[in-house]
């Protein structure tokens, strides 16, 4: 009887850390568990009863079939086709997608995450600024491996309707990836080529 409650405290944790990072426009799945367990004030309980971020992320596909359907579909192939423009105009920086619009998870309220990689952060403000593409500065945590996090700089802003965030991470991320938010595996991402066959598979919606 025990298992049997722990694995539905499992499941119904995983499904409202899912509903959660819809609603909130949160990319990290841990992030969003401990946003629940903050709220239903058990911010410390059994960690064996935690889903990890898998778990969470298949209850968010979850979510977005039954309460998002086609929407869904059609916001994460714009984000996708969008994403690949910006890849190719920053192109001198190496950038590679990460995130909920890699994954398939992006929904209409989802921002596109993108990795720049550079020896100096300033030459990629700098590129920012030269284009006039206003952004707010601030600075995000990575993990390089099990025992190193090291804060980078993070732009973000809004173009054509949708919300961006620039990572600017050292030149040799681009070669070892930096860990998922778990610290265990490092972070999925697509270079254009990747996301370009992503973009032009045969079942992508149309964006009607």
């Amino acid at each position: 009887m025990g298992s049997r409650n722990s694995g539905n405290r499992r499941h119904w944790l995983a499904e409202q850390a899912a509903r959660w990072m819809s609603e909130h426009a949160i990319d990290d799945p841990l992030l969003a568990l401990r946003r629940v367990l903050a709220r239903e004030g058990s911010a410390a309980p059994d960690r064996r009863l935690w889903p990890d971020a898998e778990e969470i992320r298949a209850a968010l596909q979850t979510y977005q079939r039954l309460f998002r359907g086609s929407s869904q579909a059609r916001a994460l192939h714009v984000r996708r086709k969008a994403a690949l423009d910006a890849m190719r105009f920053f192109a001198a920086f190496r950038p590679c997608l990460v995130g909920a619009v890699l994954d398939g998870t992006a929904d209409a309220h989802s921002p596109i995450l993108l990795h720049l990689h550079a020896d100096e952060p300033e030459g990629a403000l700098a590129f920012l600024r030269e284009n006039d593409i206003p952004h707010r500065l601030g600075e995000r945590t990575i993990r390089l491996d099990a025992q190193r996090q090291v804060p980078v700089p993070c732009a973000s802003f809004q173009a054509d309707g949708l919300d961006w965030e620039l990572w600017i991470l050292p030149a040799n991320c681009e070669r070892s990836a930096p860990l998922e938010c778990d610290g265990s595996t490092p972070m999925r991402r697509a270079n254009a080529g990747a996301l370009q066959r992503l973009v032009s598979a045969p079942d992508t919606p149309s964006e009607e």
